[in-house]
């Protein structure tokens, strides 16, 4: 431990386990999480990648694909750190990892949380009057999408200030560390930083989607409207929820860390682990509540799916046509020239690919540009019908 100053808490996953459990299923459990939530968070975009090509992108929609895509980078960034750092019980990804792991995953924290209330905020405008593409005003929500990311980075800087790398029994470890000078300063940030981007946001959010409830207006030419608001309120609802629940552990974990007064009142490392688990949990939730309750987007999968199928489905007829056609060709005995068939047929001959039997080359020399009467006809069983042939 450095001069002056406390030790605080461990970086990327606690880097002094004993049990030797821990090293093999921690890392599985991370991974895992990590795979399924990558894999759900990418389909939710490419879906919403869909919708802004067809025309149909809403203020909502844009702050779905913003909140799909912190979900991805904490799953992409911070989860394989914490699965690393379980499985070699040391810290091995250097000093600029350390400093940023956790303002990364803070900073996503804090994107998901104003992100749903800005989302909360635009269905509450939407419920006020139904939405259309004139309504969408494109500047508007960029820089709503800028601010939204500036303050996520900038709040959660001090994890960058007071985070380092120690050696301790010849292994590395990455911790954070309050020098005596800044006690006050970190006193003070550690209430505002979940007030800013858990409590807040949340509570927030949860009282715009109420007032949006109440101020459903109804469409009397569109009968599917009102079921439809409902359902997206009820939606949001279930992913606030659902968010405030999984952060509860980490955030509660992380103050208590904080403002313990020695080391036996810390938080244990099961709940720790606890924590960290649920926050990768609600990342990967996300995308299943989103594509099996939100209406508009499953029947956008569908249609992308459909439209997927139909393509494949025309490339294999065109496949199956040429593959037809060409099987038509080769069927054929001999051509007007006594040319004998290939399996290769192509729309252009050449007389030199053109193959001649030798004995009968000087015979439809004779015969070409001919008359040939019916009586004197070499092969006159060409000209019969097969039905009318008597054996």
């Amino acid at each position: 431990m450095a001069l002056n100053s406390s030790f605080v808490s461990f970086d990327g996953g606690i880097q002094q386990l004993k049990d030797k459990d821990t090293s093999v299923i921690v890392p599985a459990i991370l991974s895992t999480i990590s795979g399924l939530g990558i894999g759900g968070n990418v389909l939710v975009l490419v879906v919403l990648i869909y919708v802004f090509t067809s025309r149909r992108a809403s203020e909502a929609n844009v702050m779905l694909a913003n909140l799909s895509a912190s979900d991805l980078l904490i799953l992409s960034l911070c989860a394989p750190v914490r699965a690393v750092t379980y499985y070699r019980r040391t810290w091995t990804l250097g000093l600029m990892a350390c400093r940023t792991t956790e303002w990364i995953q803070h900073s996503c924290l804090a994107v998901k949380s104003f992100t749903l209330l800005a989302t909360s905020q635009a269905r509450h405008n939407f419920s006020s009057g139904p939405d259309n593409p004139s309504n969408f005003q494109q500047k508007r929500v960029l820089m709503t999408v800028v601010i939204i990311w500036t303050v996520a980075l900038v709040f959660p800087i001090p994890d960058i200030v007071f985070s380092r790398l120690k050696e301790e029994r010849n292994i590395s470890l990455c911790v954070s560390e309050l020098p005596s000078y800044s006690h006050d300063v970190m006193h003070v940030f550690s209430k505002i930083l979940p007030l800013g981007i858990y409590v807040l946001p949340i509570i927030l959010s949860v009282v715009c989607h109420i007032r949006a409830i109440f101020h459903i207006k109804p469409i009397t030419h569109v009968e599917t409207f009102l079921p439809r608001q409902y359902e997206c309120s009820l939606l949001y609802l279930s992913v606030i929820a659902m968010n405030a629940l999984m952060m509860l552990p980490e955030w509660a974990s992380w103050v208590w860390m904080r403002h313990s007064s020695g080391e036996s009142c810390k938080p244990s490392a099961g709940l720790l682990i606890f924590a960290q688990v649920c926050v990768y949990l609600s990342s990967a939730f996300f995308p299943a509540i989103l594509l099996t309750m939100h209406v508009p987007l499953r029947e956008s999968l569908s249609d992308l799916c459909s439209l997927l199928a139909c393509r494949g489905g025309k490339n294999r007829q065109k496949t199956e046509g040429n593959g037809n056609e060409m099987r038509t060709m080769a069927m054929k005995v001999l051509d007007e020239r006594g040319c004998v068939p290939t399996l290769t047929i192509t729309e252009r001959h050449s007389d030199a690919s053109c193959q001649t039997f030798p004995d009968l080359e000087h015979f439809w020399s004779e015969r070409r540009n001919t008359t040939v009467a019916e009586d004197s006809d070499p092969l006159p069983w060409e000209r019969l019908n097969q039905s009318t042939v008597e054996l």
